[in-house]
């Protein structure tokens, strides 16, 4: 039997002890601080429910060590972040986040006194330590680790350690470690966009997110020809379409794989999406056509629509490579029986919110549900309340928010945009709020002003105008631009 060396004991204050950057449970930036650490496990983390047991126990359960290793001449927690980070929060309130406060257990003078100082055990090193981790997460008894959580810990792992020594510390093969690392980097990659609102983000950060159709459809061959991807030695993605054209299509990808949509409760897309189908629409787009009619790109090569070649570098000829065989006909559209064609919406009727802000799902419920010939002012209220809230949501998905605020009046500090500012800033193409000119037209078109005003008179008492002729006419016109930020675009 090997023998330990170089581990201690120590009684610690829980106060003084780093909870883990590295901690596999959670999505970390390298420059994460204490407070956004205890937010992130109290949010994903069931740490709450945790604290609420200690605080029943009377502290502590027995037999549940902390470890800890010293880096940089601080205790940092390897094990127990969860217990650590609920133990800081129950000695010190203060650390609690706002909107946990009200919910957190206060712990009573006894509890706090059998928490001042707990046993840890302190191990040498982070790899002395791996394999003790690898068998409480993954045999009965601590939480165990997420198929998300096992990714990012090899990863992590693999940044200080070989790959061989990996797969030992973790019981499994050097074949399974390399099985892990794409998938996460896919995942990392959607995770580091810049695009989702705090709900959306809180759903990818989820470690109980399924991840797997989104991993699965990286896979097929026919994603990565229409993508023209590839991935380099460390497995991250790269693409020979134009940067902002990959871009805009993984942010789809990652949306229709990996978020709920509010109405199924389940993402758009799953195992069985099939490429063609999925990119029917951007296969009839100029870019679409040109990366199907492009050489693929060499088998292993990490070729990036931003980085060239050593070979373009020295100026030598790049290698030829085979041209790309024509894909075939969609099968979703060849032989599939055509679905019955829904009726067109006079107002609502058909509408659907796709994305993720309870505001615009709760609208979407009572809009399409609501009689606007019998309840012509209340309709036209929801209405009103729908195209507002759908504009705000773009100008914070899309970071123009803080922007648009700048430009309110100096002598208003903290001014609220109205419909008519929204409308003023949104439709301007050069504020970048809508990607589509066509969005922008139908904005500053007089139609949308007209809409706006018979609105308003419906919003401030002013029924003498009630028209249900006027109110479908407006929907009619306002319907594209909701719809189109619903869908999610």
């Amino acid at each position: 039997m090997a023998v330990q060396t170089g581990w201690t004991t120590a009684e610690l204050d829980p106060r003084k002890i780093q909870l883990d950057l590295l901690n596999p449970r959670i999505e970390l930036s390298s420059k994460a601080s204490q407070a956004e650490i205890r937010l992130k496990l109290l949010k994903l983390e069931e740490v709450l429910e945790l604290a609420r047991g200690i605080v029943k126990n009377g502290g502590l359960f027995h037999g549940e060590r902390v470890i800890t290793v010293v880096e940089d001449d601080k205790q940092v927690v390897l094990e127990g972040n969860r217990r650590v980070a609920a133990c800081q929060m129950l000695l010190s309130p203060s650390l609690i986040p706002d909107e946990f406060a009200e919910r957190f257990p206060v712990a009573p003078a006894a509890v706090k006194a059998a928490l001042r100082s707990i046993s840890v055990d302190v191990a040498p090193d982070r790899q002395a330590a791996d394999p003790i981790l690898q068998k409480r997460h993954t045999e009965q008894g601590a939480k165990p680790w997420s198929p998300v959580a096992k990714m990012r810990r090899a990863v992590s792992m693999l940044a200080r350690a070989s790959i061989e020594d990996v797969a030992v510390a973790l019981g499994t093969t050097q074949g399974a470690i390399r099985k892990l690392v794409k998938p996460y980097r896919l995942l990392k990659y959607a995770l580091d966009l810049d695009v989702w609102t705090s709900d959306e983000r809180a759903a990818l950060e989820n470690e109980k997110l399924v991840t797997t159709p989104y991993t699965r459809f990286f896979t097929l061959k026919d994603t990565m020809r229409i993508l023209r991807l590839s991935f380099d030695d460390d497995q991250n993605p790269h693409s020979e379409l134009p940067p902002e054209i990959f871009r805009e299509q993984m942010i789809a990808i990652a949306r229709d794989f990996l978020l709920p949509d509010p109405v199924k409760k389940r993402p758009r897309c799953d195992t069985r999406t099939e490429p063609l189908a999925y990119f029917e629409r951007f296969l009839k787009t100029r870019e679409g056509k040109a990366a199907v009619n492009t050489p693929a790109p060499s088998k292993g090569a990490s070729a990036s629509s931003t980085a060239p070649s050593a070979a373009t570098k020295s100026g030598a000829a790049a290698p030829a490579t085979p041209a790309a065989a024509p894909l075939p006909p969609s099968s979703a559209a060849a032989g599939a029986p055509r679905p019955k064609t829904p009726k067109a919406s006079v107002f609502f009727e058909n509408l659907d919110c796709h994305v993720v802000d309870d505001n615009l799902v709760k609208l979407t419920n009572e809009i399409k549900t609501i009689n606007h010939v019998k309840f012509p002012v209340a309709a036209s209220l929801l209405l009103r309340a729908l195209f507002e809230c759908a504009l705000v949501f773009k100008l914070k998905q899309t970071k123009k928010w803080a922007e648009l605020l700048k430009q309110g009046p100096a002598n208003k500090p903290g001014w609220d945009p109205g419909l008519a500012d929204l409308i003023k800033y949104a439709k301007n193409f050069n504020n970048g709020v809508f990607v589509e000119r066509n969005i922008c037209k139908a904005l500053e078109s007089n139609h949308t002003e007209h809409a706006k005003n018979y609105l308003d008179a419906m919003t401030h008492l002013k029924y003498q105008g009630i028209d249900v002729t006027a109110l479908e006419t407006y929907a009619n016109h306002l319907r594209g631009t909701i719809k189109y930020i619903l869908e999610g675009n």
